[in-house]
């Protein structure tokens, strides 16, 4: 099973918003951290095939997106996407 999700970088372009949005749309634990490590973490325990689809992707926050990219470069089973 493959978990698929749509998410807007129009929503992640101010950090605490895009943490709060990303622990929402992904369905992170009350624990999250809502730093760049935590969500880090979190994407690469994933133990479930993960496609994140970024709409409006250079709209989000430069680090917010490099985070994404470096997560799915050592998760073999995450894939993100950003379209404009």
């Amino acid at each position: 099973m493959t978990n698929i999700y749509e998410l807007d970088g129009t929503c992640m372009q101010e950090r605490t918003a895009a943490h709060d949005y990303l622990q929402k749309m992904l369905g992170f634990p009350e624990w999250y951290g809502k730093n760049l490590d935590a969500l880090y973490d979190l994407l690469t325990e994933q133990t479930t095939e993960t496609l994140l689809f970024v709409g409006n992707a250079d709209a989000a926050d430069a680090d917010i997106m490099r985070t994404l990219t470096d997560a799915m470069e050592d998760n073999p089973l995450l894939t993100v996407i950003p379209e404009e």
